[in-house]
């Protein structure tokens, strides 16, 4: 991981676990995007960071609760953007951050969970050390789900790198189980399909 990256990501993972403790709100998160993409041994290029995250009570309906995050963040230097969807936008909430310039002004785009199967991946983050620290990452099952549904044309590119050179935590037949109530299966299958002749 560049070291932009990881002194970004680093400073990320403190914010949040201290903005815990300190609104007493635990909050969890796991990174996922091109770095979560790129740990699990599928390298691109990306511009900042994604997380994933969650906490109870959850900002997608406690205004108070965006205000002092938002308060906590800017505090500690960071430029912040809550950015709302529609009730029918497939991203109803997204924290947009600008870390401070020290930490060479990395965006970070903290995507909010809103569904019950996003909240129990995040039950099922894995912890890995890259560049000396512990990553919370999203399980490569859980991260290929996120993909498939976001449906982009480099978030499907990024499943088919991801499945072609498979980490051992991913197990194929409870992806496609995992996939099918999801309404994802036919995508999967689709993306199987484009990696035949690369090694699964």
């Amino acid at each position: 991981m560049e070291q932009r990256f990881a002194t970004g990501l680093r400073a990320l993972q403190k914010l949040f676990q201290d903005a815990s403790r300190t609104l007493s709100i635990p909050v969890r998160f796991a990174l996922i995007g091109g770095l979560a993409v790129s740990a699990w041994g599928a390298v691109r290029a990306t511009q900042d960071i994604d997380l994933l995250a969650d906490s109870d009570p959850s900002p997608l309906t406690n205004l108070p609760l965006r205000d002092r995050l938002q308060r906590f963040s800017e505090r500690r230097g960071c430029t912040v953007e809550w950015r709302v969807g529609a009730p029918d936008d497939p991203i109803p909430l997204l924290l947009r951050l600008e870390l401070p310039r020290k930490m060479h002004g990395l965006g970070a785009d903290i995507l909010w969970a809103h569904k019950r199967w996003q909240r129990e991946a995040l039950g099922r983050t894995i912890t890995l050390r890259i560049s000396g620290f512990d990553v919370f990452l999203l399980h490569p099952e859980d991260l290929v789900l996120m993909k498939l549904e976001a449906g982009g044309p480099q978030d499907l590119l990024d499943v088919e790198a991801v499945l072609a050179t498979p980490p051992l935590e991913l197990n194929f037949t409870r992806l496609k189980r995992k996939a099918t109530p999801l309404h994802l299966a036919a995508k999967l299958d689709n993306c199987l399909g484009n990696t035949k002749g690369r090694k699964l």
